[in-house]
């Protein structure tokens, strides 16, 4: 396997995985929505201008974050393709930004990503479907694979809910996350293995 071939499936996986995180994104956010009010209060437009703007700019920085483990669990991925030391999938994770107890279960998460994102660096394909296809042969295969992604992301949200239970909302972002990707992943494979 090329680095080229390993460059083009690595942009094909994140691909998806951004257009993933718009779509919980879109479910985590309200997108404010134009009134015909704003036509005869101008102060209202105003207003909606200014939601707007951190409509987008919260979107943008929910993906930021979003990705950020993912790109961090795809290049330990494209390491172990590279040296073709399979095992080695989520060994770089490291979690030792984050509080100690939230550590095992990232690196759990991390490693689970990196063996995920390996099966389908492993195969031939042109887009995401092709990919999955390829890695998994058929829908119950693939669902394994989902419902163990989704077990170690649950794992490590409940070791965050009670860290961040502060913070005013965070339990219901938590669970919007984490039904919405159960849900995104579960049609992605009824499309896929229609």
């Amino acid at each position: 396997m090329t680095l080229k071939d390993l460059t083009q499936k690595k942009e094909i996986i994140l691909r998806h995985e951004l257009a993933f995180a718009n779509k919980i994104g879109a479910a985590v956010f309200e997108k404010p929505k134009v009134s015909y009010w704003m036509i005869f209060i101008p102060i209202l437009f105003l207003y909606f201008i200014y939601r707007m703007q951190k409509f987008r700019n919260d979107s943008i920085k929910f993906n930021e974050e979003f990705m950020s483990a993912r790109r961090s669990a795809m290049d330990d991925a494209i390491s172990a393709a590279e040296t073709k030391d399979m095992t080695a999938a989520g060994m770089a994770i490291q979690g030792s930004k984050l509080p100690l107890p939230l550590q095992k279960p990232y690196i759990s998460w991390g490693k689970t990503l990196s063996s995920h994102y390996l099966d389908l660096l492993a195969v031939d394909g042109d887009d995401f479907e092709s990919l999955i296809r390829a890695a998994y042969g058929n829908r119950n295969n693939y669902l394994v694979t989902i419902d163990r992604l989704n077990t170690v992301e649950k794992e490590f949200y409940a070791v965050l809910k009670p860290l961040m239970a502060q913070v005013e909302g965070t339990s219901d972002i938590i669970a919007t996350i984490e039904s919405q990707s159960r849900r995104l992943r579960h049609e992605t494979a009824c499309r896929i293995f229609n």
